[in-house]
């Protein structure tokens, strides 16, 4: 790395570092589905009866294609009993960069369990992801079944995520194919840098090769609304970089 990026580094872990880690007013659902932020998954849940939506828009750069392109996931989120939540992601293409000419990408289900809670805002979530193949060989992953637990914990003004997961792969036809399996991590942190806005920073990767460093603004100024923008480099495995921008809705009752 060089001392440019480990300046830059030291400089956003510093700014996050000073200011309250509280519990947002609001919330942002992380990939998949269940709550978080966008590449950093929560290990908190959404309260009994709570529901979330979000939306998002994100331009792509891979090196499968040529051109970047658009994404738009749609996430629902549910707290449907205590301790439990429920999540759902469907992901559309707007400009399919595919030759498939299939907008729908594929389909995930999440599921999330608070397992254990601490003083000090410390918690573990168990979590599982089912993804359905219903998108384009080349330009989607296809089939997964994700399981793993995230964890996070206050220290001083700064909380502390991570999250790991053991994930079976079988592709746009797991019935009739090999079956792959790896391991998946995201790691970072958080905090407000003011009173409604919130900043995250972190890493994620694979045993695959894939690894990319993120960050995120989450502004929380609007009640029940969260307005979030995100950024990632990719280090290594196919991906040169994402920006996303979105909003999501919790409402209560349901």
């Amino acid at each position: 790395m060089s001392k440019l990026g480990l300046i830059v580094i030291l400089f956003i872990l510093f700014i996050v570092s000073s200011a309250p880690a509280e519990d947002p007013p609001g919330g942002t659902a992380a990939l998949g589905g269940l709550s978080g932020f966008l590449f950093l998954p929560e290990s908190k849940i959404l309260d009994v009866g709570d529901l979330m939506f979000q939306g998002r828009l994100e331009l792509l750069d891979t090196e499968v294609y040529s051109d970047p392109f658009f994404k738009l996931p749609i996430n629902v989120t549910w707290g449907a009993v205590k301790h439990l939540e429920l999540g759902c992601e469907i992901p559309f293409y707007p400009d399919d960069p595919s030759d498939g000419n299939n907008f729908l990408g594929d389909i995930t289900l999440s599921c999330g369990y608070l397992y254990e809670t601490a003083r000090g805002g410390s918690s573990l979530t168990v979590r599982g992801n089912l993804r359905l193949p219903s998108g384009e060989e080349e330009r989607d992953r296809g089939s997964e079944l994700e399981v793993g637990a995230a964890t996070a914990t206050t220290f001083r003004l700064f909380r502390l995520h991570t999250a790991g997961s053991f994930v079976i792969a079988g592709g746009h036809d797991p019935f009739d194919g090999d079956m792959n399996d790896f391991l998946r991590f995201s790691t970072g942190g958080s905090s407000y840098i003011c009173e409604n806005i919130r900043l995250t920073a972190g890493m994620r990767g694979e045993t695959t090769g894939f690894a990319g460093m993120n960050g995120s603004v989450t502004y929380y100024g609007i009640d029940r609304i969260a307005i979030f923008g995100t950024a990632e480099i990719g280090l290594s495995g196919g991906e040169n970089f994402l920006l996303a921008g979105g909003v999501s809705w919790i409402g209560s009752g349901f």
